[in-house]
């Protein structure tokens, strides 16, 4: 039953010196209703990385991999340096915000045919946003990035594809977030998409560590194989990007569960109906993936999921 009580309404607000002092420490939800109205008996749990800095788990990699930049000198505070990279959005406005908090220029790559409502927040943003062909492939972004770099070698480019602050970021403070909420109960499954491979890498190794058993489950797009390096045209953005990550260990995972884009966007909608909560395609990917894992799993194990950025971004496409 849902209670409010006065201890849910009442909170001390935090006083931070900018908005990067928010980055973290996200919300984690059960969703009860949800699995019950799919007769499951499997708790699952979804950790809520859009109340994160520019609405998304991408903030965190991004100010990691500038400010690691700084430390190696590479990039000055304040100089008005300009910094490109390849991005499906999220990683843009994390970078965007980084750009703006720390005095640098920004150029973007961001494929044609991905969230307009996205472009249109990157440009509000402050962002240089230069639009790849996507007909040219699912990483057409990044190999527009990788040109325009080599067109301006003083560019810096973090590279969120190979850059292992990117692993180290979530392994350092989403998976030990996730560790220090469930310290108690552990979790038996994270279900997770590839993106850049950080994510999944990140934390996947750090509850492995802690919970030796625990399982990692890989979601794919319909028709992508990231065992065989094949990649499909399909419509859950961020997941499947034309090519396996050097940033994604798949040698963590345990399983693959493949989800069609119909499945992602059902998904998307059951959670707002069930749950009130609002996310975008590839975290209604990684719902689906949760629902069937649950289905085939034991009464009372234990699923975690991420919520990687909200709806707001995605109404175009539900």
């Amino acid at each position: 039953m849902l209670e409010l009580s006065a201890a849910h309404c009442i909170r001390a607000p935090a006083v931070v010196d900018s908005i990067a002092g928010l980055l973290g420490n996200t919300p984690t939800v059960r969703l009860d209703r949800l699995t019950a109205s799919h007769g499951l008996a499997a708790a699952v749990f979804m950790k809520l990385e859009y109340f994160n800095p520019g609405g998304s788990h991408k903030a965190r990699i991004a100010l990691a991999m500038v400010m690691d930049a700084e430390k190696r000198g590479v990039l000055t505070r304040g100089s008005g340096q300009t910094i490109v990279e390849g991005t499906g959005g999220n990683t843009g406005i994390g970078l965007a915000i980084a750009a703006n908090l720390l005095g640098y220029r920004l150029v973007l790559a961001v494929p044609d045919n991905y969230s307009k409502d996205k472009i249109k927040l990157l440009r509000a943003y402050g962002a240089d946003v230069r639009l790849s062909d996507s007909r040219l492939g699912r990483d057409s972004h990044f190999r527009l990035a990788q040109e325009l770099l080599e067109c301006n070698p003083g560019w810096f480019m973090p590279d969120q594809l190979t850059n292992p602050i990117n692993v180290q970021a979530h392994y350092e403070s989403t998976g030990r977030e996730i560790v220090a909420a469930f310290r108690h109960a552990p979790i038996d499954v994270l279900v997770a998409g590839a993106g850049s491979g950080g994510h999944i890498t990140g934390i996947g190794r750090v509850l492995k560590e802690v919970w030796p058993n625990v399982a990692i489950c890989l979601v794919q797009p319909e028709r992508c194989d990231f065992r065989a390096n094949v990649f499909s045209s399909h419509r859950i953005q961020a997941t499947a990007i034309g090519r396996v990550p050097k940033n994604l260990d798949l040698g963590i995972v345990d399983h693959f569960v493949d989800v069609f884009d119909e499945e992602a966007l059902a998904s998307v909608r059951l959670l707002m109906q069930y749950e009130g909560i609002g996310v975008g395609l590839s975290s209604g990917a990684n719902i689906a993936g949760c629902l069937k894992m649950a289905a085939t799993s034991e009464p009372g194990t234990r699923i975690l999921c991420m919520a990687y950025d909200h709806v707001s971004d995605y109404l175009d496409a539900i």
